[in-house]
């Protein structure tokens, strides 16, 4: 049976001194700040409630890079209490905390017969600690981009022991460390068990699962082309949008998932009954045959953005139609409270359009 285990996140990890990293808020993971080299983290103190009590491991997931240094101490006492020089008594989590107290005194509390130290280990056994309140720290050394998250404390440490006679319980023992290791796995087996019902939520799934999940609903979000939000938002109405496909409603939809605004949809066979054809042709739209759909958007996108576009489009578009995006052209409009003075003018229609990249060499000719 599990025992209790104790997850650091955002209650501990608000009262907790951090120095270097960068909190995430939504998932609380702990980011390396990558304009210093010093990373370090001194949690809150755990308290199990029980004096002398025996804990068992401490376990987080990183990543770092190859020129980076790890260290973390761990230290048990039934006592929450710190004195200084001059007799003063302090409560041990606040001076961990405190950005005032050198980092040196602070590693001074884990330097006793009651404390560990570890090197490049983000999986330790606490068997050594005796006591009410456990304190953990962590230290890396060194500047790059990286992690570390899901940091948890089991109380238990070993699910095994029990199974075997008293005379092979002897804790901290060569034995018991060496049921640890299998001990470990059943334990990160167990945990991602539990956590498959999150993993298979599109609300709190990594964004990494996403593509996989739309792929499975026959929906291709390849190319690096949607926000995260979007993505979830494909996934999570996959099957409405599926069950509308080939409707103008789902070509709607699927523009107001990517651009975050509606689009209109004109259809060839439909606009040719009110306009002529060089209407059609001064406003830009494509005067084809009756597979022919104008889609005007009114954001401006790129080539690249457009051609992303018109790939997830052709996923729900109607059998046979082609599909054509005209970005709406920005006007300027006049309410009844407007006055234009002498020296006013309003412009009249545009010929060209030049972006602010464009660049005109020697022998370039501009023509009214």
């Amino acid at each position: 049976m599990a025992g209790i285990t104790y997850s650091i996140k955002k209650n501990r990890l608000e009262k907790s001194y951090l120095s270097g990293f960068i909190r995430d808020e939504e998932s609380n993971r702990l980011y390396l700040d990558p304009d210093t080299g010093i990373h370090r983290l001194y949690t809150d103190a755990i308290d199990s409630a029980r004096d002398g009590c025996e804990w068992g491991r401490f376990s987080f997931a990183s990543s770092l890079t190859e020129n980076m240094a790890m260290y973390v101490y761990a230290f048990a006492s039934d006592i929450n209490s710190w004195y200084d020089n001059d007799g003063r008594e302090y409560l041990l989590a606040d001076v961990l905390r405190s950005e005032e107290i050198p980092d040196e005194d602070k590693k001074r509390i884990f330097n006793n017969d009651n404390g560990l130290r570890y090197v490049g280990r983000n999986d330790v056994l606490l068997y050594r600690l005796k006591g009410r309140y456990l304190y953990l720290a962590i230290e890396i050394l060194g500047s790059g981009d990286g992690y570390i998250d899901r940091l948890k404390v089991d109380m238990k440490g070993d699910y095994f022991m029990d199974a075997f006679p008293s005379v092979y319980r002897e804790r901290d023992s060569f034995f018991h460390r060496f049921l640890s290791v299998f001990s470990s796995i059943h334990s990160d087996i167990e945990h991602e068990i539990e956590n498959l019902p999150r993993l298979l939520d599109p609300e709190t799934c990594p964004r990494e699962c996403l593509g996989v999940y739309a792929g499975w609903l026959g929906i291709d979000l390849s190319g690096d082309f949607l926000t995260e939000e979007a993505e979830r938002l494909f996934v999570k109405e996959a099957y409405s949008l599926n069950r509308m496909k080939g409707t103008r409603q789902c070509l709607k939809r699927v523009i107001e998932i990517v651009l975050g605004e509606s689009a209109i949809i004109l259809e060839n066979n439909t606009i040719q009954s009110y306009m002529q054809p060089q209407e059609l042709k001064d406003n830009g739209i494509v005067n084809g045959g009756i597979y022919d759909v104008n889609i005007l958007i009114r954001k401006s996108l790129s080539d690249t953005d457009r051609r992303q576009l018109g790939f997830l489009l052709d996923q729900f578009k109607p059998v046979r139609s082609r599909l054509h995006l005209i970005p709406l052209r920005d006007t300027s409009t006049l309410d009844g409270e407007t006055y234009l003075d002498m020296n006013a003018v309003i412009a009249g229609d545009h010929i060209g359009i030049m972006d602010d990249d464009m660049e005109l060499g020697d022998g370039v000719i501009l023509d009214e």
